[in-house]
């Protein structure tokens, strides 16, 4: 129509401006658990890396989507079967010690002490207890038992232990690896895991691998990874903080660190 002024052409620089600009904007989705997923300290560096000692360790969570994309498969050294990972998470640190591997083996063996583990709760923005009551067990449905002693812990050997925290969890732990330099405990649990009348995990669907590494004089590495399987329930996998918070709470009582000690990894 006379009169109307003809839209201006689309110009090149303009159309370059803003194809860099949709690259910017979709670039951390695209990158987001594609470069640095769950890589336990086998046979490369792991991430998350260590934090040095004396700084919070360092941690990270990743869902199920960010690991399909990445194309994310277990190590072999965690013994994880090839079934689908819901959520995983891990913890590095280092951390000072002058004690032997076999002080660190008595410090994992003592499951009655997990009643003194303290950890941040999200849900009620407190400290509180990690479990009410814990104790060895001489079987899946038998009657308790002392505590391990640190020689206990060689390599293929297996111990259950139970849980009282929303509910009472049997787990079974079992030792990996043990060098004088290399402690490598992972554990799962034997029963489900209840909140309330709920079911959040299945049998076998929450693991969990601890390595403690010397790093080097009077310096040990603790790296410890979670998972939720395929029979955890939606109801498992609503917080990431409350699987970090966790994650912490044990470093620290490996570590010798007052386990509600501010700050909390997470809130």
């Amino acid at each position: 129509m006379a009169g109307r002024n003809p839209r201006p052409a689309t110009s090149l620089p303009q159309v370059l401006r803003l194809l860099l600009f949709l690259v910017m904007l979709l670039a951390p989705d695209l990158s987001d658990g594609a470069s640095a997923t769950l890589t336990p300290p086998c046979e490369s560096p792991p991430v998350p890396a260590y934090a040095p000692a004396g700084q919070p360790p360092a941690t990270d969570v990743w869902s199920a989507s960010e690991l399909t994309r990445s194309g994310w498969q277990a190590a072999p050294c965690l013994h994880w079967e090839a079934n689908r990972t819901k959520l995983a998470a891990a913890l590095a640190g280092e951390f000072p010690f002058a004690g032997s591997v076999d002080d660190l083996a008595a410090r994992l063996a003592r499951i009655s002490a997990l009643k003194s583990v303290r950890y941040w709760s999200v849900s009620h923005q407190s400290w509180q207890p990690l479990v009410t009551d814990a104790g060895a067990l001489d079987g899946p449905a038998g009657k308790g038992r002392p505590d391990p002693v640190a020689s206990e812990l060689t390599p293929g050997s297996s111990f259950i232990y139970f849980e009282v925290s929303h509910g009472r969890t049997v787990y079974r732990m079992t030792v990996l690896e043990r060098t004088a330099d290399r402690l490598v405990v992972s554990t799962e649990n034997v029963t489900p895991i209840r909140i309330g009348i709920l079911s959040a995990f299945d049998p076998g669907a929450m693991q969990s691998v601890i390595f403690l590494d010397k790093r080097g004089p009077d310096t040990w590495g603790h790296y410890q990874t979670i998972r939720a399987t395929e029979g955890a329930s939606a109801i498992a996998l609503g917080s990431n903080a409350s699987y970090v918070n966790r994650l912490a709470a044990l470093y620290r009582y490996t570590a010798g660190i007052p386990t509600d000690q501010e700050p909390p990894a997470a809130r």
